[in-house]
């Protein structure tokens, strides 16, 4: 199973456009990428592996996306920091009607202005791509890590 080329370029225009918002702390942006309903999930590969519906967030809806920013920017207090989003190339797992089923490795660096680099997790994403009359968006982005632990806390999104 492959890309079209215009699939493929389409595809990696929207992962550029999802890491620069967030490394960029323009979480306005956030939301617009995925569509109305949507599932946005950031779980561990245990729970995820075994079915287990805990994860760290899950967000159903693009309104819950845009409340989650209005809480990283208004309510919750944390040092500042930077994340910094390194991305593979996206596999094709499947198509189902005109949306794309992805799957895309991942690697999220945070940074304090007074300390190294930490490695805030690794993992994939795992995403269903639907085109839209803005171009493609997420209708499910969730994001399985592989580490057991995270920072104690996620403030943006990852």
């Amino acid at each position: 199973m492959r890309f079209s080329a215009d699939e493929w370029l389409a595809l990696h225009e929207l992962h550029a456009e999802y890491a620069a918002a967030l490394d960029a702390r323009d979480l306005d942006r956030w939301p617009a990428l995925f569509t109305e309903n949507c599932s946005y999930k950031l779980q561990s590969r245990e729970n995820f592996e075994r079915g287990l519906p805990l994860c760290i967030l899950h967000l159903d809806s693009r309104a819950m996306l845009a409340d989650r920013v209005y809480g990283a920017r208004e309510t919750i207090y944390h040092d500042p920091y930077a994340q910094r989003h390194v991305g593979g190339p996206p596999r094709l797992l499947a198509r189902e009607g005109d949306a794309l089923v992805t799957e895309t490795p991942v690697l999220v660096v945070r940074t304090k202005r007074d300390a190294m680099p930490e490695v805030l997790l690794a993992g994939r994403y795992l995403d269903r791509v639907v085109p839209t009359a803005e171009g493609l968006r997420f209708a499910q982005r969730w994001l399985v890590f592989d580490n057991d632990l995270l920072a104690n806390s996620i403030v943006d999104p990852a």
